[in-house]
């Protein structure tokens, strides 16, 4: 008796430190395969120079994409390869924010990461066709630059 619920203590805790969001109803959106194709940079902010700057696959000689999978995970690549792979924790989703219409506003927690960490989510906007990342991959924005990474779908 004691070693069933000893097992039975450790299933529930392996499920627990394993939340992920689906990618079901209306997050569906998300699902597939997501070419970057611009960012608009805003730098020299900390110099009171601020100034705007176009990336682009030609001028960091580099493709990033990222891949959301029905079951809740997130891929991250750079020039094919992946250099990351995170489950998705929705903390908000088709909020109101900045987005334009035609757009839901989401924020999600990579691995469930709660703290403040560039890397520990990604926040931004998305239609069927284009997602715009404005906090996360692959340029991420600190008090001195803002980045938004903008993507269309594969």
């Amino acid at each position: 008796m004691k070693w069933g619920r000893l097992f039975i203590f450790f299933a529930l805790m392996t499920l627990m430190s394993c939340k992920k969001d689906k990618l079901k109803g209306d997050k569906e959106i998300f699902i597939g395969t997501w070419d970057w194709i611009f960012t608009d940079a805003t730098l020299g902010v900390c110099e009171n120079m601020p100034y705007s700057k176009l990336l682009d696959p030609a001028t960091e000689n580099c493709e990033y994409s990222i891949s959301f999978e029905k079951k809740g995970k997130v891929l991250f690549f750079k020039n094919g390869t992946k250099v990351n792979e995170f489950r998705v924790v929705f903390q908000n989703f088709d909020f109101q924010y900045y987005c334009s219409n035609g757009y839901k506003a989401f924020a999600i927690n990579l691995d469930n990461y709660q703290g403040t960490n560039p890397e520990g989510g990604i926040q931004g906007c998305i239609s069927s066709d284009t997602l715009m990342v404005d906090i996360g991959f692959p340029f991420y924005s600190d008090e001195c630059s803002f980045y938004s990474n903008y993507f269309v779908k594969h």
